[in-house]
């Protein structure tokens, strides 16, 4: 225990040993009179546990069946708004020749890389 618990259960501990008989009996009492509801069996809670089951059960039947005819319903949105790359795409990505634009101005290409832009 550190030092903040040990200093936090000596302070509580002091309150209860201040506290005076009828007080701490009366505080004993509801204690007892709260675990013994807790214990008994409740016939609210033994009626609508199944009734409850039943309709979660129910409920997410009912959005898998609704779900199961529409596959972009299980995708994400994000995969639904970015197109598909095309093979034209991928053809120049695959390809080991250079590309087609260095060819048009091979000077400014020459410039750009002897520049030193401080970068590295």
């Amino acid at each position: 225990m550190n030092r903040f618990e040990s200093r936090s259960r000596a302070v509580f501990d002091d309150s209860v040993e201040a506290l005076d008989a009828h007080t701490r009996s009366r505080l004993n009492q509801a204690r007892q009179a709260a675990l013994a509801e807790l214990a008994a069996p409740s016939p609210w809670r033994r009626a609508w546990l199944p009734a409850g089951a039943f309709a979660a059960a129910a409920a997410i039947a009912v959005g898998l069946w609704l779900g199961a005819g529409d596959p972009a319903a299980v995708q994400p949105q994000q995969a639904m708004t970015q197109p598909a790359p095309s093979l034209d795409d991928l053809a120049v990505v695959a390809t080991d020749d250079e590309l087609p634009l260095l060819d048009e101005d091979p000077e400014f290409y020459a410039w750009a890389a002897a520049q030193d832009d401080g970068v590295g």
